[in-house]
């Protein structure tokens, strides 16, 4: 079963083995929850807040892409190719996260209906790529500093 290895481990919080994790057993509602429509709407805002944003990071990727001094091997090359893949994940997971989400709504099921895994993971992604580059820039500057 794919939950139980690593597609469980990336998506935890899609596994039907890990509903409600940490917690006391689910139980039954003994009536039918009620969902307002803001919840609704809320959903749809967070998946264009996440959208957004990964549209937002694959733009720059792309203006460094292209404005970089040479073909070939430089770094604004690399750093672009490496926000491109990012950006690509912050949209997918925005539309899992979505997808999931409105079906938890819809099937009503009690539970967290959020996910505290994964803004940790892209948020650190593009926290690490800022920082290599902030290095690679200082870096950079010291050696130019050397030759004058």
């Amino acid at each position: 079963d794919l939950e139980d290895g690593i597609c469980g481990w990336f998506f935890p919080f899609c596994s039907r083995l890990n509903v409600n994790p940490g917690h006391d057993p689910i139980l039954a509602p003994t009536s039918v929850q009620k969902i307002e429509p803001k919840v609704f709407f809320a959903n749809e805002r967070t998946y264009l807040h996440w959208l957004h944003h990964g549209v937002i990071l694959s733009s720059i990727s792309a203006g460094i892409l292209a404005f970089s001094e040479q073909s070939g091997a430089t770094w604004g090359e690399w750093y672009a190719l490496a926000l491109l893949p990012i950006s690509l994940g912050f949209c997918i997971y925005a539309l899992h996260i979505f997808l999931w989400r409105a079906d938890r709504i819809k099937t009503r099921i009690p539970g967290r209906w959020d996910d505290p895994k994964g803004p940790l993971l892209l948020g650190g992604a593009v926290v690490l790529i800022l920082s290599i580059n902030f290095i690679i820039k200082l870096v950079a500057i010291a050696e130019y500093d050397k030759e004058l």
